[in-house]
């Protein structure tokens, strides 16, 4: 059964009342220093219930106090939901450099002089492997939907970030989904609301989009929340006066 806050106030006075009254009465014992153990017990029992408006919400002569650890609770789930994607997204850019360094002569698209001879060279390949192909030809890549789907979810976000991060020339690409969102987290240009939403949406592409399953609960959660969010998103940033720029250097990987 839950109490209403009256009557929660009412026994919070009673019990300081009775309490205080019975530390008042063994009053001369206490200031001689000979207190019992009970009236040690009884004395933190006191503090402890003084104390006890302080650590949740009650309203106490029309004064409402805040619940203090339920609001410290959120703003840690916050801060770990942002920390989660950064790391995920983090991951992401390390697996893509490192196949970058490991295959490729630098971290950049072939240029279009370039393509010719690598197609010439792949098609070569190809053959001699038996394996025939076209352009006409349409091949089953057997890419669940969905993932296309969260896909162009993540990928509709991290456009939209891109576009009002301020970020310049090469450090464009530098920056992960995760890094630009702990930056506009710290700039303060969008609600916290609004942002923690973005963040478990992208948490849930995320997953998707490096091919690991997720529930009907999650897929159902993106596609009623994305498309209101994204909108969200566009409004506070075109309203905000400020980009949300990093004032740290980007480096790869972060």
């Amino acid at each position: 059964m839950k109490n209403s806050d009256n009557f929660k106030t009412v026994w919070w006075g009673v019990l300081v009342i009775l309490i205080g009254y019975y530390l008042f009465g063994r009053y001369a014992s206490l200031i001689e220093g000979n207190p019992s153990y009970f009236d040690v017990v009884v004395f933190l029992v006191w503090v402890g219930v003084c104390l006890a408006p302080i650590f949740q919400e009650m309203d106490i002569f029309g004064v409402k106090l805040k619940q203090k650890i339920d609001d410290l609770n959120k703003d840690l789930n916050h801060q770990l939901s942002i920390l989660k994607t950064e790391i995920k997204s983090s991951i992401d850019v390390v697996n893509a450099n490192s196949n970058q360094i490991y295959f490729q002569n630098g971290g950049n698209p072939p240029k279009d002089s370039e393509i010719p001879n690598i197609s010439q060279e792949i098609q070569r390949t190809l053959r001699k492997m038996g394996i025939a192909t076209s352009q006409d030809s349409e091949e089953d890549f057997e890419v669940d939907p969905v993932h296309l789907e969260m896909f162009k979810v993540r990928l509709s976000f991290e456009n939209l970030l891109r576009k009002y991060a301020g970020y310049e020339g090469e450090y464009r690409r530098r920056y992960s989904v995760g890094r630009m969102l702990n930056d506009l987290q710290n700039s303060e240009a969008v609600s916290k609301q609004v942002l923690h939403g973005v963040t478990e949406v992208i948490s849930v592409c995320n997953y998707a989009v490096h091919g690991e399953p997720i529930t009907k609960t999650q897929i159902a959660f993106v596609r009623e929340s994305a498309p209101g969010l994204l909108k969200a998103l566009s409004k506070e940033l075109k309203g905000s006066k400020h980009c949300f720029k990093s004032s740290i250097s980007p480096t790869v990987g972060l």
